[in-house]
């Protein structure tokens, strides 16, 4: 064996701890900042009238199978936004599971990125929430958007450079902040993805 290859078996940290590493510290990054965000947004609401956020939260109704017509009938912002992040929770998923540093990885990692910058271009013109502070037509949850603008290009740099620990921990903060925390508010009572599935 090599002087180098020896030194770069030695030197590249094994993907497993390294991962687990990167999700437990994003995991706590990332619930912290969409903590704030929602904090920021709901604040107000849940201080002038408790009762009322607790009731359209606790709200129940039953799951059923999808009805896409809040989808059909939304503007193309939100229908983009929607398709570009479907494609970016598959190439998530296989990403996350599959061989890095691949060829496959390498094609689906820039599929990854351009569906998230989409993404956030279409929120742009996604006009903002009723509630919380606004400037102009953006609002707090507008803040998504900027992480990525400001994230996606880090990752794909550190995943140039060869940096594997600080590529893991910008992307692990977007699967569980991005798509996994700000994902699920998108099921909150009044938001599209409730009408789909129990409107």
């Amino acid at each position: 064996m090599s002087a180098q290859s020896l030194s770069t078996a030695t030197s590249t940290p094994s993907y497993g701890p390294l991962l687990r590493r990167a999700l437990a510290k994003a995991s706590l990054t990332s619930v912290v900042i969409v903590a704030a965000v929602f904090a920021v947004a709901a604040g107000p609401i849940l201080v002038q009238r408790p009762t009322a956020f607790a009731l359209a939260i606790f709200r129940t109704a039953p799951l059923h199978a999808p009805d896409l017509g809040p989808i059909l009938h939304a503007g193309p912002a939100i229908q983009i936004h929607l398709a570009t992040l479907l494609v970016a929770f598959a190439a998530t998923a296989v990403l996350m599971t599959g061989v890095k540093g691949s060829r496959l990885h390498r094609v689906l990692g820039w599929t990854w990125a351009a569906t998230m910058l989409t993404t956030a271009v279409a929120t742009l013109f996604i006009r903002a929430a009723p509630f919380g502070p606004h400037i102009g037509p953006f609002g707090v949850l507008h803040v998504f958007a900027l992480l990525t603008f400001l994230s996606v290009p880090r990752a794909v740099l550190a995943a140039r450079r060869h940096d594997v620990a600080s590529h893991a921990g910008i992307i692990s903060g977007f699967v569980i902040g991005g798509l996994g925390i700000a994902g699920l508010a998108a099921f909150l009572p009044g938001r599209l993805m409730w009408a789909v599935f129990f409107g």
